[in-house]
């Protein structure tokens, strides 16, 4: 078979948006849509001419330092599945096309979430050769603490990217950063809200909230929305609320006026009565009130919470923004969907932000090649249009924000999209303060207690709380 990603391991290519994208035909785009990768697939070099390698012309996008006949193996990893990796292959194709033809690109992608926090700190702490890894804000951190990434200060400084730092929005320049220095180069800007089933709501005669909206306000209209027959639910008003990830869950409890910790990272606040109102608040959506379903139902159901929404399930679906373009294509015209803000609360008015980076492990044994290719992916003209339109992104420049835009072909109100999760978000958006204790915070004391309120072992958030409380204390001072 004669396509030009069949040098990438790990890699499928059988979604047609991404092959609209590369503009094949429809015999080609068949063709290609049918390629599976073969188990365990040896490596092939990016691209060669005869026996010897292609002669390449240097870009602006390398410095210039590195042999572009290098023969060598290039190693990445990422917890990124098939919809989001569609936009970041095309990028390494060219890049390493144009550049370093005889480079054997070897992708470890897809690897679930939980799983890449604990494989990675075990592969560079045991010296794996890993070029480039994805890096989110919540692990950075821990990573940089550890020595188990490098900076990227000399290489900023040597070959500065375009915009680079003012183009880019701050919160993720600064989420990437420890101890003053850069570790990561952000590549998206995330933001959390809802996405709304417009059929069920005219039905219900109920109008969507507004960034106005209560908690108790939001409450009421998913009651409205909520449906049983035989003292069974079967629609519910709102689903996807984030419960196990702390990091999402954290906006909400600021609405309430609540905090995981104090502004100098030594005590906990998770005995704060506000705190434990937004805590038990979420639980009595499941519990109580009945009108959000649990992770655990809905796996009973063989689906998750996305999937729920995209089959008229939940009215109101919470989720970021780049799953936009994967819903679209599973409502496929079922209903009018549309989008709406998050609540706000005594605490005030407060959205979910957040993102990624690439980040360069200590263990690279190609850094400066590394570097030249989050260079070239994250902060040039002709890739961030792509990256915008392809994965539904806001790019970590600001000024590509459009392209992470519903398209109009959706027949969506992409100003209604715009203001919940671009607008409000970029004005009043918050994360947590992550620290380098916040991956084993995160795992060994938020889910493994918290997660009882949310299979509903137990249902008085107080109590709970007091033990994360406790334990948090305790990890903080060691």
């Amino acid at each position: 078979m004669n396509n030009r990603f069949s040098r990438f391991t790990g890699q499928r290519v059988n979604r047609r948006q991404f092959l609209t994208y590369l503009g094949m035909g429809t015999a080609s785009a068949a063709l290609l849509g049918a390629c599976q990768p073969a188990a365990a697939p040896a490596p092939t070099p990016a691209a060669q001419t005869g026996a010897g390698a292609a002669s390449v012309e240097r870009s602006p996008w390398v410095t210039g330092q590195i042999a572009s006949d290098i023969s060598v193996p290039f190693r990445y990893a990422s917890w990124e599945g098939e919809e989001e990796m569609r936009k970041w292959l095309l990028h390494f194709d060219n890049f390493f096309s144009q550049n370093y033809p005889n480079v054997q690109v070897q992708g470890d992608w897809g690897v679930p979430w939980g799983e890449y926090w604990t494989k990675m700190p075990t592969q560079l702490t045991a010296g794996a050769p890993v070029e480039l890894m994805w890096m989110h804000d919540s692990r950075c951190q821990t990573f940089a603490a550890n020595g188990w990434i490098v900076p990227l200060d000399d290489f900023l400084a040597s070959f500065t990217p375009p915009g680079w730092p003012d183009e880019f929005y701050p919160s993720q320049v600064e989420a990437f950063q420890y101890e003053g220095r850069q570790y990561g180069i952000p590549y998206d800007f995330a933001s959390g809200g809802f996405y709304l089933n417009l059929d069920l709501f005219e039905e219900a005669g109920v109008e969507p909230p507004t960034e106005e909206t209560t908690w108790d306000e939001f409450l009421e209209i998913a009651q409205a929305l909520t449906k049983e027959e035989g003292g069974r639910p079967v629609q519910w008003g709102v689903g996807g609320l984030p419960t196990t990830w702390s990091g999402g869950a954290y906006f909400i409890v600021k609405t309430f006026g609540g905090d995981y910790w104090n502004e100098e990272i030594t005590a906990s606040r998770f005995n704060d009565e506000a705190t434990i109102a937004a805590f038990q608040f979420l639980a009595d959506l499941m519990w109580q009130h009945g009108v959000m379903p649990s992770a655990d139902l809905l796996g009973g159901l063989g689906m998750g919470a996305g999937l729920a929404f995209s089959s008229g399930l939940t009215a109101m679906h919470y989720t970021l923004n780049d799953e936009a373009f994967v819903l679209a294509e599973t409502i496929e015209g079922k209903f009018n969907w549309g989008f709406a803000p998050t609540p706000q609360g005594e605490g005030g008015q407060y959205y979910f932000t957040g993102g990624s980076a690439f980040s360069v492990p200590s263990t690279s044994t190609q850094p400066e090649m590394a570097y030249e290719l989050m260079r070239y992916t994250l902060t040039n003209p002709e890739t961030l249009p792509i990256s915008g339109q392809m994965g539904s992104q806001f790019t970590g420049n600001m000024n590509y924000y459009e392209y992470g835009l519903p398209l109009a072909e959706w027949g969506v109100d992409v100003e209604a999209f715009k203001h919940a999760f671009y607008d409000l978000p970029r004005d009043h958006g918050i994360a947590p303060v992550y620290h380098p204790k916040y991956l084993e915070w995160e795992t060994s004391i938020y889910q493994a207690i918290m997660d009882r309120l949310w299979i509903g072992e137990a249902r008085d958030a107080a109590v709970v709380c007091q033990e994360v409380h406790e334990a948090t204390n305790q990890l903080l001072a060691g």
